[in-house]
């Protein structure tokens, strides 16, 4: 049960007390006991609460026409939730194949079975590069060993994770739920990481940009031939749209623009009048 999961699964067990009802409390149904903190592949199984999966979903701006994709669906919550609220098509993978039964009747008591596919898979070998929004609920050793595959994810896909970060990516946005559990969210930024030919406004054209790329993050230099014009940092980068600042001859311009391969286009100062192209 690589999946849902996981290190805090202890803290339900802290206590005998809590211990004890741990081993008596059945999350499954008349077809399968299921246990708090269950060992798997990977992890414990620990459920998400409701209140969490909506907040996640929440948080990813789920809408008409988004694919949800949760990996480590364990019980299917998260993906039934989608389907009942959004009205979306969602996927679950999950490594234990009795949580997958579970979740496909979970999902035909929700009356969303037509919107929702389980699937028996490991998440490090099953395709999810079609989601437009991704949820985990996972530890944060294996958000990070996704986070490779997560980056080359369509620009502006939406990851959220319950409670877990990932190392050396820092969330767009974090939610804390009422209960105190924490809830972040990261946009897979475009890849714009090299040498751009820049054309802008009269002296701003036929330029040189050398990008430099550290997530949603870019520092980045103009070039007139080979003297540096201008230099910034701490660009930003949402999905396919892009925003960085620097001055050039005493004037502050701000960049606001989009990314399509290896294209961008884009205005200084929010004036359509001082349009940029860039190819790459």
């Amino acid at each position: 049960m690589q999946m849902k999961r996981r290190y805090l699964a202890i803290a339900c067990c802290l206590a005998l007390p809590l211990l004890y009802g741990c081993a008596t409390t059945n999350y499954g149904d008349n077809q399968f006991k299921l246990s708090m903190a269950s060992s798997g592949k990977d992890v414990m199984w620990v459920p998400t609460k409701v209140e969490m999966a909506d907040q996640m979903l929440s948080l990813a701006q789920v809408r008409k026409g988004d694919l949800v994709y949760d990996l480590g669906s364990g019980d299917g919550i998260i993906p039934i939730e989608a389907a009942k609220k959004y009205q979306v098509r969602a996927v679950g993978i999950e490594y234990n194949p009795d949580l997958v039964k579970l979740s496909q009747r979970n999902a035909e008591r929700a009356k969303v079975e037509s919107l929702v596919t389980f699937k028996q898979g490991d998440i490090f070998v099953e395709d999810f590069s079609k989601a437009t929004v991704l949820t985990l609920y996972l530890g944060e050793n294996l958000n990070t060993r996704l986070m490779p595959t997560i980056l080359k994810m369509q620009a502006g896909t939406r990851v959220v994770s319950n409670t877990f970060r990932m190392d050396g990516w820092i969330a767009d946005q974090e939610v804390r739920i009422s209960n105190g559990e924490m809830a972040y969210l990261w946009i897979v930024p475009a890849n714009i990481d090299g040498s751009w030919q820049w054309n802008g406004p009269s002296e701003l054209s036929n330029l040189r940009l050398v990008l430099r790329q550290k997530k949603q993050f870019v520092d980045g230099t103009l070039y007139q031939g080979n003297k540096r014009i201008a230099h910034f940092e701490d660009g930003r980068i949402r999905g396919s749209d892009l925003e960085f600042a620097f001055t050039y001859q005493n004037t502050n311009y701000v960049f606001k623009g989009k990314i399509n391969g290896s294209s961008m286009t884009g205005n200084l100062n929010n004036n359509p009048a001082l349009a940029v192209s860039a190819r790459r």
